[in-house]
């Protein structure tokens, strides 16, 4: 059989079929890494009953109501009814399945070095919007567009970047042929690419996504990692990886931003499993502050 998953919440509170049960144990025998999740859980679902005994440990509290609070001056009504929640979820943990979804609400998010960046997407938008009335009318835009002092990169130069790490590609979902490279300042890249009917912007940067830079951006599956993606005309897309926060502004359909999201650097998204495994290292370090 696969990974337990699910399965673990019902295995370790004995609900489990005869027959899956026997598979289950079999599975155990050969999986370290299910062994150690169904240890973490019996472990947890102890210390989660010891504490229901003897009252919510404040730590814990504080920690989960920071979690499930609004960042706003909390109501003192609404405090109480938190509290209150609170006692109940902790008498809920004698079922290991409100462990293991409490666990997967709770997964922290990765863990990244990088100082945090908020990308310029209205920017980038307004330009690539400016490119694509040049393609339509150069003359008139080329008359009426501001002179920047970014530093446009030579083919060499470019390759260099690329090998240093800064994805430069000659071509991006098939067609999408590099018409440009800029460097702006000391740490962000601007590519421009362009296709039959589509034009596409890359703008790498270094740093990581700071949170607050993503309102009105939605957190989708792409390519089978996580991207930040704002529809319109244009469409926005943002991700980081390796230290590297990389935006992608076109008019390209969601099939082709998936394609070059799957040529360019990634974080891909973690499974349930491995969301659950997140969250219960992070409980079990809180219980075990308390």
């Amino acid at each position: 059989m696969t990974h337990l998953g699910a399965d673990v919440a019902a295995f370790v509170d004995g609900q489990l079929s005869p027959a899956r049960e026997s598979a289950a144990r079999r599975h155990l025998d050969e999986c370290e890494r299910c062994r150690e999740l169904v240890v973490q859980q019996e472990q947890l679902k102890r210390r989660m009953a010891s504490g229901a005994r003897a009252g919510v440990p404040p730590h814990l509290a504080a920690a989960l109501a920071a979690v499930a609070a609004d960042p706003g001056e909390p109501d003192p009504r609404g405090r109480q009814a938190l509290q209150r929640s609170l006692g109940v979820v902790v008498a809920l943990m004698g079922s290991s399945a409100a462990v293991l979804l409490l666990a997967y609400v709770l997964a922290p998010p990765l863990p990244t070095t990088a100082d945090p960046v908020s990308p310029d997407f209205d920017a980038y938008a307004a330009e690539f919007l400016q490119e694509a009335a040049s393609q339509r009318a150069p003359d008139i835009v080329a008359a009426s567009a501001p002179v920047g002092g970014d530093d446009t990169l030579s083919t060499a130069e470019l390759d260099e970047l690329d090998a240093d790490g800064w994805p430069c590609h000659m071509t991006l979902a098939g067609d999408l042929e590099r018409v440009e490279g800029r460097l702006v300042g000391d740490a962000e890249v601007s590519l421009r690419y362009s296709g039959e009917h589509v034009q596409l912007q890359l703008i790498e940067q270094i740093g990581s996504l700071e949170p607050s830079a993503m309102t009105g951006f939605q957190l989708r599956t792409v390519a089978g990692s996580d991207v930040w993606v704002r529809d319109g005309i244009p469409t926005v897309a943002a991700w980081e990886a390796d230290g590297i926060v990389y935006t992608v502004v076109t008019d390209a359909s969601a099939e082709r931003i998936a394609q070059v999201v799957g040529q360019l650097p990634s974080t891909p998204t973690r499974s349930t499993v491995e969301r659950i495994e997140d969250g219960l290292h992070r409980m079990t370090s809180w219980v075990s502050a308390a």
